[in-house]
């Protein structure tokens, strides 16, 4: 099945509970939510929500919240959807976990499965920071792992939680 996207270059996917898709696309650093049909077409819920980050590669739920990784600029970017699958960011200015020093490149992300933490690998600075999720979505840094390879040295890329 072949569907047009909402926006351009799309490059990550999750599902909401409800099992509405979220697409992050990658050219203008946006969102789109789509509900699938039975007959895998997709039907457009919201098109491209602008999070004013670079390069969102990545996408990952956590509880009722979802969060992109800006691998252009190494912030982490928190959506919330409401019942209908409209999204809207966590806060106003599209950044749930800004950059640190120690902190360049985020490339993937994964959430625990009580989905309260949050780790964002770290690929260009060879790190994982650790997020506590809030209920209001936001992220509370608790933790940097620090000196494992970056990704120029061993490709390192794919983060999980359990």
């Amino acid at each position: 099945m072949v569907n047009d996207s909402a926006g351009a270059v799309p490059f990550a996917i999750t599902f909401d509970k409800a099992g509405r898709m979220l697409v992050a696309e990658a050219k203008e650093s946006t969102v789109s939510t789509y509900k699938v049909r039975v007959d895998g077409t997709l039907e457009v819920v919201q098109k491209s929500l602008p999070n004013g980050q670079s390069t969102p590669c990545r996408l990952e739920r956590a509880g009722d919240f979802f969060y992109g990784g800006n691998t252009g600029n190494s912030t982490v970017t928190g959506y919330r959807t409401n019942r209908q699958g409209s999204l809207a960011l966590t806060n106003d200015v599209g950044v749930a976990a800004p950059p640190s020093v120690k902190s360049q490149g985020v490339i993937d992300l994964a959430a625990t499965k009580d989905e309260k933490f949050l780790y964002a690998q770290n690929a260009t600075s060879g790190t994982v920071d650790g997020f506590r999720v809030g209920r209001n979505g936001s992220l509370t840094k608790v933790g940097t792992t620090t000196g494992l390879p970056p990704f120029a040295e061993s490709g390192m890329e794919g983060i999980a939680a359990v």
